[in-house]
């Protein structure tokens, strides 16, 4: 684990160039990711190559076979585990086989919505997600040698799209992630802000920055969405189209932000191009090491934010270095919640909470129906005819709506994320209906804001869904200790066992 391993090193500051990303304007030819990762092994200034599992486009040859070749050569892989299209079964089969071969670090990632779906054994699974991926992870001993990365976007504009992005990020801390990758951005104070957001929360897991050259070719990538969630900005985006496509000044300005970011405290790096040539990299890893200590002088100049959009940033501006202070920027007021939430959150209170009023018989109740063939088809019932009008109920078996603002996520997200959003939402829309939309983890924060100015995450990780608890009674599996909460009712009610 070379990489980890310089990455805790001060000072160290290693590349790992993103050879074969999640997402490509084409189909990659093997020969010049193979020719890339040899030269650039041969120059000795990146050893370690960023892989997709499974890339957008169809590729001829598998990511195993890259990756086999990499570690034959001496190179080091890291492999982007997407759960996209993997069920918890399938998700851990890849692992395994990726372990065998010799891989040690992995970024395991929701995954991004496919575009197009060309074939019935082609569509999404989001069986599970990162989050959860990780907790099933910190269960088998046999997997702690390896290295275990984790993706945040501060790039978000609004408040319910940031806070929530930096609170997934501490649950997959908590849950033993051992390196954090930024998503792709070009907005150095968003950068800054991850920096001074890791500091305030004492999370030291090393951050590597995502740098994916600002050109043309990527600029119309983006326009296209075929990157989820990545938005270059408006001054940005006007200075490319009037300047000539030449390479050189993508390449000063790829090379002064990698000087910012070792300047502001990230360990490492992410290279990324639209172009797969390793002397055009080449010519990066030479200026950089000339201007490394002038990267101060760099930070007005990558400064592409233009006020023409509203913004939402966790810290307050530092004007001395347009930057980030270390006092956290104020959040929006709180508003009137909506009479569905007050509702929601009063009967959770009255049934569910163990001190609630009606705790106890409600679970006396759900007992004696978990044992009548009858009464269970009249609670299911019952349940189904309340829940579904007010939420979208499908009748997953293990409701998680305390959680989700009082909001179904199997009804609400096309990802049916359980531990907070993706990193593809654009403005607060989906990234699956840009546009159309809203995100669902978006509602549910302001359904969450109605309750406090400052929204508190309480609950804890959820564990990934008890597939066969779908079309059961979710009321019953509660009070029964099915469910995730795992819940004794004996215990909490006094009730003698």
């Amino acid at each position: 684990m070379n990489f980890l391993r310089k990455l805790s090193t001060s000072g160290s500051f290693p590349l790992c160039y993103n050879l074969l990303p999640h997402f490509a304007a084409a189909e990659q030819d093997y020969n010049n990711l193979i020719n890339y990762a040899k030269d650039a092994l041969q120059d000795g200034r990146i050893q370690t190559f960023f892989l997709s599992d499974r890339p957008t486009c169809k590729q001829e040859f598998s990511s195993l076979r890259l990756a086999e070749d990499i570690l034959a050569a001496d190179g080091e892989p890291i492999i982007s585990l997407a759960l996209t299209f993997h069920d918890r079964k399938t998700v851990m089969d890849r692992l395994q086989k990726y372990i065998r071969a010799g891989v040690q670090q992995f970024v395991f990632v929701s995954g991004d919505y496919p575009l197009r779906i060309e074939a019935k054994n082609a569509k999404p699974v989001y069986d599970i997600d990162s989050v959860q991926l990780l907790m099933l992870l910190a269960d088998l001993l046999e997997l702690t040698d390896i290295a275990k990365g984790c993706v945040i976007n501060p790039f978000k504009h609004f408040e319910s799209e940031q806070i929530w992005q930096y609170e997934k990020l501490r649950r997959k801390i908590s849950l033993g992630a051992d390196f954090i990758v930024s998503q792709i951005g070009y907005d150095l104070r968003k950068f800054d802000e991850l920096i001074q957001f890791c500091t305030l929360n004492k999370i030291t897991a090393p951050l590597v920055a995502n740098v994916y050259t600002a050109d043309m070719q990527t600029a119309g990538m983006i326009q296209a969405r075929a990157i989820p969630g990545v938005k270059m900005p408006g001054s940005l985006l006007r200075m490319l189209n009037e300047k000539k496509p030449e390479w050189k000044p993508a390449v000063r300005r790829t090379v002064k932000t990698l000087s910012v970011l070792k300047g502001l405290g990230y360990q490492g790096a992410l290279l990324g191009s639209a172009t797969i040539s390793f002397s055009e990299t080449k010519k990066i890893l030479d200026e950089k090491e000339g201007l490394e200590e002038e990267w101060q002088n760099f930070v007005a100049e990558l400064d592409y934010s233009d006020g023409s959009a509203p913004q939402f940033y966790y810290f307050q501006k530092d004007p001395q270095n347009s930057l980030n202070s270390s006092e956290p920027a104020p959040v929006a007021l709180k508003h009137f919640p909506s009479l569905t939430y007050l509702f929601s959150y009063f009967i959770d209170w009255l049934v569910y909470v163990p001190q609630g009023p009606l705790f106890k018989m409600t679970g006396r109740f759900c007992h004696f129906c978990s044992t009548s063939r009858f009464w269970y088809g009249f609670l299911w019932l019952l349940e189904y005819v309340s829940k579904r009008p007010l939420y979208g109920c499908n009748m997953c078996g293990d409701c998680t709506l305390y959680a989700c603002g009082f909001l179904c996520y199997q009804s609400g997200c096309p990802k049916k994320l359980q531990n907070g959003p993706c990193g593809g939402s654009i403005e607060g829309y989906c990234e699956v209906f840009p546009g159309k939309k809203r995100c669902y983890w978006v509602k549910v924060y302001h359904n969450m804001k109605g309750v406090r100015q400052h929204v508190t995450f309480t609950a804890q990780p959820i564990p990934a869904r008890d597939t066969s608890l779908h079309r059961t009674s979710s009321w019953i599996n509660f009070f029964t200790g099915k469910d995730h909460r795992k819940m004794k009712f004996e215990e909490t009610s006094g009730k003698p066992t």
